[in-house]
C-alpha cells in the first residue's frame, strides 16, 4: 500500500509540475524533446555494453564465456543490460532510486521498455526483484517494478509483481565486495506459495535497476529453477562497468 501511495503521489506531482514548468533533463537540468528523458547531450553519453560479451553474464570483452562464468556457470541463462551504469543516466537512477525522485521512474521504465524485443518477449513471466517490506516501506517502492512494468505486455506475458518475496532483511549492496554480495544475499528469497503452480516449465525474466556482480539475482535463479523454471533471464536497465559474471 506504501508503494501505491507513493507512486500516486509522484505521478500526481510531476502531472503539476509539468504544467508549470517545463521538463527538464534529470542529470543537468537542461531542456528536453517532448516525450524524451535526457536532453540531447546527456543522451548522447549514454552507452550500451560493448560487444563481444560473455553469452551467460553478459561480461563485456569475451566472445563466448567469461572466465567466472565457465568456471561456475550461475543459475540463470543469460543476463542483458540497456547500458552502462556510468553518466548522467547513472545520475538519474541514484535519483530515483535513493533520493526519492519518484518522477523518474516512468522515464526510466520507458527506456527499460525500448530493450529489443526479443530480450523478453518469449518469457511467460516477468518477475521484478523484491525489496523486504522494511525496506519497501522506507524507499516507498520497489525500484525493479516500476521498470518490470515499462515492458509492453504481450500474449501470454504476465507481469508477476509477488513471485519471489525476501525472506530475510538485508543489508545494502553497495560497498560490499563479490563474495561479501554473495554471502549477504544467500538464502534471502522463497517463491510465493501462490504461483508454485506457474513455475514448472516456464520462462522467467528477472528485472532489476543495475546489474553489479549478477549475485542477487543469481540467488533469485537458484529459487526459480528449484522451483521448475524451464529458463531464467536477467534484464537490467544498467550494468556498473567492469563487473565480472
Amino acid at each position: 500500500m506504501a508503494e501505491a501511495g507513493a507512486w500516486s503521489l509522484a505521478n500526481l506531482a510531476q502531472g503539476l509540475r509539468d504544467l508549470i514548468f517545463p521538463p527538464a533533463c534529470p542529470a543537468c537540468g537542461g531542456p528536453v524533446e517532448p516525450e524524451a528523458f535526457l536532453c540531447p547531450a546527456c543522451a548522447e553519453q549514454v552507452q550500451a555494453p560493448p560487444a563481444p560479451a560473455c553469452r551467460i553474464c553478459g561480461r563485456p570483452g569475451h566472445a563466448w564465456h567469461c572466465p567466472a562464468c565457465a568456471a561456475a556457470p550461475p543459475a540463470f541463462d543469460a543476463a542483458r543490460a540497456l547500458a552502462l551504469h556510468q553518466g548522467p543516466l547513472a545520475e538519474a537512477v541514484r535519483g530515483f532510486k535513493y533520493q526519492r525522485r519518484f518522477w523518474l521512474g516512468q522515464g526510466l521504465a520507458r527506456l527499460l521498455g525500448a530493450a529489443p524485443r526479443s530480450w523478453w518477449a518469449t518469457a511467460d513471466l516477468i518477475a521484478p526483484v523484491p525489496l523486504h517490506p522494511r525496506r519497501l516501506i522506507s524507499r516507498g517502492f520497489n525500484q525493479a517494478l516500476v521498470l518490470a512494468q515499462g515492458l509492453p505486455g504481450g500474449q501470454g506475458l504476465e507481469l508477476a509483481p509477488r513471485l519471489l518475496r525476501r525472506k530475510r532483511y538485508t543489508r545494502p549492496q553497495v560497498g560490499l565486495d563479490p563474495k561479501a554480495r554473495q554471502r549477504n544475499v544467500e538464502g534471502a528469497f522463497a517463491l510465493s506459495p501462490a504461483w508454485r503452480e506457474k513455475v514448472p516449465g516456464a520462462w522467467v525474466l528477472l528485472v532489476d535497476d543495475v546489474y553489479t556482480t549478477g549475485a542477487t539475482v543469481n540467488e533469485c535463479a537458484k529459487v526459480l529453477k528449484q522451483a521448475g523454471a524451464a529458463r531464467v533471464e536477467v534484464l537490467t536497465l544498467v550494468r556498473a562497468t567492469g563487473c565480472g559474471g
